[in-house]
């Protein structure tokens, strides 16, 4: 995938994303601005580039284009009919460093400010149970009183130190930058948290570059707490994560996990096979355990073993008609297969 940057806020700020030379404009602009199709997804996921998906969600296509043309003008890009084409380097290795690895707008975009401000007011309610002194809440919104209110119910006394232990193990397994990041951030008893924009390195101080360093630090922790369901914290904040999916794409995934076929979900749920289809190409790309092998008997398995590494950009007429095999077999071994080369 080339390597671009664009102008934002009336400046030029730089994006970096890895792998091959060119690629197709306007799937280009739909991954920037996370146009929710399968294809989409799995351009993005083949290319390494499913943590970018919609990184910049109201990017105007006429803005996009204009862009894209001033670049080439320039000479950063040449254009071959709907192939942009990177010519030479643009900017270093920014993105491949350690600050901004963690970057999962795929996985934690949509609902990362709802996420983190949620857990910063749960930790500042905490912090003050069973204290006397007066404070004023980070927050008032429903959306997140409600939800403390009711943990803090819960739980009651014993709430502080199962908080504690928790966030203290989850900001051991972050890098040292975003440990020190978020836990500035944080608001509590005799602590007051500095915004993100006083915290963020001199270095990374543009608007674009700030704003995805402070992502990078979000989803760094927030990926922490989704490896732990048993913690407290994963099962207040896993209402929120599950918003970030396709929520049609879920309630197919909760049918096949009770045993229902691919035909009954279709029934039951009045969709197309093709829809049903997506929704299990879009779980197996969210789910390290996706049960590929339910989909993929092995003689289907050793077939689909010959297939080109680089198959994914073949056409699948082609591919159905060589290894003859369905579109959704095919897919879904072409994911199971980097998935299993990722490892």
């Amino acid at each position: 995938m080339i390597r671009f940057f664009w102008r934002l806020y009336g400046r030029l700020y730089f994006i970096a994303i890895y792998g091959k030379q060119e690629v197709k404009k306007t799937t280009l602009y739909q991954i920037l601005v996370g146009k929710h199709t399968t294809s989409v997804l799995c351009y993005a996921y083949f290319h390494d580039l499913l943590p970018y998906f919609s990184v910049l969600p109201t990017l105007e296509k006429e803005k996009f284009d204009q862009e894209i043309a001033t670049l080439v003008h320039k000479g950063y890009l040449s254009q071959d009919q709907q192939q942009v084409i990177l010519k030479g380097e643009l900017l270093s290795n920014v993105l491949r460093t350690s600050a901004f690895q963690s970057l999962n707008y795929f996985q934690f975009g949509r609902k990362e400010e709802v996420c983190w401000r949620s857990f910063r007011f749960l930790l500042q309610v905490t912090s003050f149970l069973g204290k006397r002194e007066q404070y004023v809440p980070l927050e008032n919104a429903p959306i997140y009183t409600e939800r403390v209110r009711a943990v803090t119910h819960q739980y009651g006394q014993k709430l502080p130190e199962i908080i504690y232990e928790e966030t203290k193990d989850l900001f051991q397994t972050l890098t040292e930058d975003h440990a020190n990041l978020l836990a500035q951030a944080l608001s509590g008893y005799q602590q007051e948290g500095a915004a993100f924009f006083q915290l963020i390195p001199d270095k990374y101080e543009q608007t674009l570059w700030s704003t995805l360093y402070k992502s990078a630090a979000i989803h760094q922790l927030l990926a922490q707490i989704t490896k732990h369901p048993e913690y407290l914290l994963y099962q207040f904040l896993s209402p929120l994560l599950l918003q970030n999916y396709n929520q049609s794409m879920l309630q197919t995934r909760e049918l096949v996990r009770q045993g229902r076929s691919i035909e009954q979900i279709k029934k039951q749920r009045k969709l197309k096979e093709g829809t049903i289809q997506d929704h299990l190409i879009e779980w197996s790309l969210i789910d390290s355990a996706f049960p590929f092998s339910d989909f993929l008997s092995q003689d289907m398995q050793n077939v689909l073993k010959k297939m080109p590494k680089d198959s994914f950009t073949y056409p699948f007429k082609e591919l159905t008609e060589l290894f003859e095999a369905t579109f959704l077999e095919i897919r879904l071994y072409q994911i199971w297969r980097k998935k299993q080369l990722s490892c």
